[in-house]
């Protein structure tokens, strides 16, 4: 698949929308991750950021140019972080926002996109359909209809984080990130690709819902049932834009079960103190899993979420790797 031209501008121009709005979050060198990897690895700590995750990044760029054509109520559909980024950048830039969730979507989903001042509805039996049933309110002419994944300002917003990280950290040879909906790596490729070219990019997904990964695979777009724990890495299809920047571009794509995706939660509790969720503890599993072809590299893991449900702590969190910092050897 061809990949979709980001202009290297673009991503510049997001990042003044951005740094009006939003402090640059921290990149951090752990030296026990370093010394249990084999490698110098850093942490690009996006789950600082308010609402704990990257996406805040690309909501409030996206916001922003909406607001600034006219626009002042959105609608869009989550089942993670993308609903409450947006709902934060919503309430930042005065405008009306409803968020359309599935219908047993947990308190811990729906209750900070409501403090955020948003309405969220619970409408659909699964994700998909709740994208569709949001999709079908800017056809009756009520909302701007903002889909979670496929904005390209949004992937531009996002692509801050990686510009920052480049610039503070020049010689990194490689980053990993994982990838849910897409975006977020995406907008590290996307600005990687022009900045530091020789960066090699590095993917990692839940094995129980890798229609990313299939895609990467095929070269083509892939549907596949999504039976993870992981809210912010459970989609059951890849999305276009998104995939039309990582189709060709990622150096490696890392599949992790579930036993692994708890691991990578407990890992980056003993190590770096934080409390994560799957996707923002998968880089530092695909790292340890990576070990041998990172070995003495300069290594980026963006740590793009934190936010973990109770349950999701409370498994990991019982883990031998929460006490020792090691996972176990299968």
């Amino acid at each position: 698949m061809k990949d979709q031209v980001v202009d290297i501008r673009d991503i510049f121009k997001a990042r003044q929308t951005v740094s009006r709005n939003l402090k640059p979050t921290q990149l951090l060198r752990y030296e026990s991750l370093s010394r249990l990897i084999g490698a110098d690895i850093y942490i690009k700590h996006e789950n600082h950021n308010p609402t704990a995750s990257q996406k805040i990044r690309g909501a409030v760029n996206l916001a922003w140019e909406l607001r600034r054509n006219g626009v002042t109520r959105i609608v869009t559909a989550a089942n993670g972080a993308s609903g409450l980024a947006l709902a934060c950048a919503a309430r930042l830039f005065n405008m009306s926002a409803l968020v359309v969730v599935p219908e047993k979507s947990p308190l811990s989903l729906t209750q900070p996109i409501q403090d955020q001042g948003a309405e969220v509805r619970a409408s659909g039996i699964d994700f998909p359909e709740s994208l569709r049933i949001a999709r079908r309110m800017e056809e009756n002419g009520d909302y701007y209809f903002v889909h979670p994944a496929n904005e390209m300002q949004f992937i531009h917003g996002c692509a801050t984080a990686a510009l920052e990280m480049i610039e503070e950290l020049p010689e990194a040879d490689v980053a990993i990130g994982s990838v849910g909906m897409g975006g977020c790596i995406a907008s590290t490729l996307a600005a990687s690709s022009v900045l530091n070219p020789k960066l090699k990019v590095i993917g990692v997904q839940a094995e129980s819902a890798p229609a990313a990964y299939l895609s990467w695979k095929t070269g083509a777009l892939q549907r596949q049932e999504s039976r993870t724990f992981s809210q912010e890495l459970g989609m059951s299809k890849a999305f276009e834009t998104p995939f039309s920047l990582y189709a060709d571009s990622l150096a490696d794509f890392v599949l992790l079960p579930e036993h692994r995706l708890y691991e990578g939660v407990a890992l980056a509790a003993h190590h770096t103190r934080q409390m994560v969720d799957a996707a923002g503890g998968a880089p530092i599993m695909a790292a340890y899993l990576l070990r041998q072809k990172l070995r003495s590299k300069t290594v980026v893991l963006f740590m793009s979420s934190g936010v973990a449900t109770a349950d999701e702590l409370e498994e990991a969190y019982t883990l031998s790797a929460f006490r020792s910092g090691k996972p176990e050897e299968l």
